[in-house]
């Protein structure tokens, strides 16, 4: 090195670098095999284009980049790495250095450069980020890259296969975890849910204790107050008895004194009866001026006496007796015990206050906790369904949607919203119609159905329809019960127009649920006992005996149970062996095999296998739509195929008669059940041939069996005694 100076300079191009033969600067056109990715087709130069031209033989590699190698060392000169990672040219023949010039890049490599940069601009995938087009446009290079150099073209390929396989791989992987991530959400949402309900539990519960706190609260101010008013009370009466024993303390003294005062008198008077007494025997022998002496002395004392009792009434006069002050005393006392009393009580209470203070705390920190994490799950969980909009959509209106949804849940509404999207759908001639067209007022239509123009189409629901049919049973039994015992029942239809002027305050309004309730019960008859045993009650085709008569059983069932247990001591329960008997003799003529499954019915409503002790009054509950358990289910169902059974027996006793007469009829009662109280039978006959008093069976026609089997089934018959 000259002089010791330091030149930079790149590495000088490598001799014989080649050149494009054919002087070809651009790619060739896009006429190579197009492919398609996301639904658009890109086309591809051939691969011809992409092959350099100056390498001819397979493997070799241009040199490159320029300041690794492409600059010509000069025999004087000496290449080093500098602080920066740069290449230094050190010239030892120069003063001062030059940059060397600087070797373009292989051909080939610009070319795959260019041709990347122009597919990365025609698919708009500039950015660099994740992206398939963005893949395949690089996948594509490579492979050209693979294909030009033959040597490394297997290690290559392999090397591309391994990273083709794994995005394979992970792709499959994520197909298979997308139904993961779905269940996720779901179970995510069913969290939620709990959450969201067991919060509701506990607010209910901090709402019952705070109220439970308010009412301690006021209980210990009350107790305060009471405490306060009886230590006045206390204090007042220690400063009477501060006052009184004063007065009998002053009275004590002057007690005293006044005794001593009287004995002193005695004393005295004594003095002077002996004295009066000696100068009665001496008589005339007393001296004058003596008897003036003694008269001046008595007079002295008798002056001095006067003082001295004069003295103690003005000192003792306001003394107590001693049995009021002892009186006193004691009441002190007493009241001295409630008082300790009173303040032990206070103590404990302000125990008790104090631990419900801290629990309070305690429930108020936890209230803040959930109202926060609350506050998270309302930013993140998915939004309540805003049920309010089913009321555009739904026949009748939002009133009736209000109506029919009030009070339920979300799994309760989508029950209710598809039974409306059944019910709009069809179901009687009134179902899919908006108003019902009235049927006049005509004397052969029923007095409930009696009106002129249209009427609104509610589409009651059959829950809606239970509940009025239940509250309608419930004012008729009421007014039936205030009516005397041979006065006739009134009929269902005269009733339900009563009932229903006294509920609805206009005509409209009253012939618009007498309509409602008619289509409700033709609608659902078919789905529902009750239902229907009050539409065949009210169109007068069955007797409203039939639901007194069940209701008569129930609570005769029910008495005889309550009887058995009052006779146990009233324990609430029964033993199964005394719940089977008291069934036995309550259901008259019930055989073993009806009375194992009304005993099973009662197990599986208690849910309790082999039960040896039975909660009988739970057996006869009902919900607000009148159903009842599978106990007193299994009762009527045994109840009804005794009926059966006693239609079948009168049957019987008809013989093969074609028609039947009164009289017939009368002797096939009494002979089916000799039992019959006489009443009850003369009821039967008229019944069957529809007439309304005993004067009508004279004039009765003769009926057909089956028309009397049938006026038979839909009566309220019961036999009156055992089956022989």
């Amino acid at each position: 090195m000259s002089d010791g100076k330091l030149a930079v300079a790149r590495l000088p191009p490598l001799q014989g670098t080649r050149r494009d033969p054919y002087g070809k600067n651009k790619l060739e056109s896009l006429s190579g095999q197009p492919y398609r990715l996301n639904g658009k087709v890109h086309p591809l130069p051939p691969p011809k284009s992409l092959r350099p031209y100056v390498d001819t033989k397979a493997g070799e590699v241009d040199t490159w980049p320029a300041h690794a190698s492409g600059l010509a060392l000069a025999s004087s000169s000496a290449a080093m790495l500098s602080r920066n990672k740069s290449l230094v040219i050190v010239n030892e023949g120069e003063e001062g250095g030059g940059k060397a010039p600087i070797i373009p890049k292989p051909r080939f490599l610009e070319q795959l450069q260019s041709f990347l940069s122009k597919e990365l601009n025609a698919l708009g995938v500039t950015d660099v980020s994740p992206s398939d087009l963005r893949l395949q446009a690089h996948r594509e290079v490579f492979e050209y890259l693979i294909e030009d150099f033959k040597t490394y073209k297997p290690l290559l390929a392999a090397i591309k296969n391994e990273y083709e396989m794994m995005l394979a791989f992970q792709r499959q992987q994520i197909r298979q975890l997308e139904p993961l991530k779905q269940m996720l959400v779901t179970v995510s949402e069913q969290c939620d849910q709990k959450i969201m309900g067991l919060r509701e539990d506990e607010r209910q519960e901090v709402s019952n204790m705070k109220a439970e706190n308010r009412r301690l609260y006021a209980k210990i101010s009350a107790m305060a107050n009471e405490q306060r008013d009886l230590q006045e009370q206390v204090n007042r009466l220690q400063e009477n008895l501060r006052e009184e024993h004063q007065k009998y303390r002053d009275e004590c003294d002057a007690r005293k004194l006044l005794v001593a005062d009287i004995n002193d008198l005695r004393y005295q008077q004594e003095d002077y009866l002996a004295s009066k007494q000696t100068a009665t025997e001496e008589e005339v022998a007393e001296d004058p001026v003596m008897l003036k002496i003694a008269l001046k002395k008595a007079r002295d004392d008798e002056k001095a006496a006067s003082v001295r009792l004069a003295e103690m009434v003005a000192n003792y006069g306001d003394v107590i007796p001693r049995r009021d002050f002892e009186a006193l005393e004691k009441k002190y006392k007493e009241l001295e015990e409630q008082s300790e009393i009173t303040q032990g009580d206070f103590r404990k209470l302000q125990a008790e206050h104090n631990a419900l203070l801290e629990v309070q705390n305690q429930v108020t920190g936890q209230r803040d906790q959930f109202y926060l994490e609350l506050a998270n799950l309302k930013r993140s969980s998915t939004p309540r369904p805003d049920w309010e909009k089913c009321g555009d959509h739904v026949n009748g209106g939002a009133e009736h949607w209000k109506e029919v949804s009030e009070g339920k849940s979300s799994n309760e509404l989508v029950d209710v919203l598809i039974q409306e999207i059944s019910a709009g759908a069809g179901g009687s001639e009134y179902g899919g119609a908006e108003y019902f067209d009235g049927q006049g007022t005509d004397e052969t239509v029923p007095v409930y159905l009696r009106f002129d123009g249209p009427v609104r189409n509610r589409r009651l629901g059959k829950r809606d329809t239970l509940l009025m049919i239940q509250d309608v049973w419930r004012e008729k039994s009421a007014a039936d019960s205030e009516k005397p015992d041979d006065e006739v029942r009134t009929k269902m239809g005269d009733f339900l127009h009563t009932y229903l002027q006294r509920r609805f305050p206009t005509p409209q309004m009253v012939a618009e649920w007498a309509y409602n309730l008619d289509d409700a019960c033709q609608r659902y008859a078919a789905q529902d006992d009750a239902i229907n045993l009050f539409w065949n009650v009210l169109v007068e085709e069955a007797d409203e005996e039939i639901y007194h008569e069940q209701l008569r059983m129930m609570h005769t069932l029910l008495t005889e149970l309550t009887k058995a247990d009052v006779e146990q001591g009233n324990l609430g329960k029964l033993d199964r062996e005394l719940f089977r008997s008291t069934l036995a003799s309550a259901l008259l003529s019930i055989d073993d095999e009806a009375l194992a499954a009304v005993v099973q019915a009662a197990e599986t409503e208690l849910e309790e296998k082999d039960m040896q002790e039975v909660d009988y009054k739970n057996l006869f509950t009902e919900d607000d739509e009148g159903k009842t358990g599978p106990f007193l289910n299994e009762v009527k169902r045994w109840a009804q195929q005794q009926k059966e059974k006693y239609i079948a027996d009168i049957k019987q006793q008809l013989g093969d008669a074609s028609q039947v007469t009164v009289e017939e009829m009368r002797q096939a009662v009494m002979a089916a059940d000799q039992a019959i109280d006489p009443q009850d039978l003369e009821w039967y006959v008229m019944w069957t041939f529809g007439v309304d008093s005993p004067e009508g069976l004279a004039e009765a026609q003769p009926l057909d069996v089956s028309r009397v089997v049938e006026r038979l089934q839909n009566g309220g018959l019961r036999r009156g005694g055992k089956k022989d």
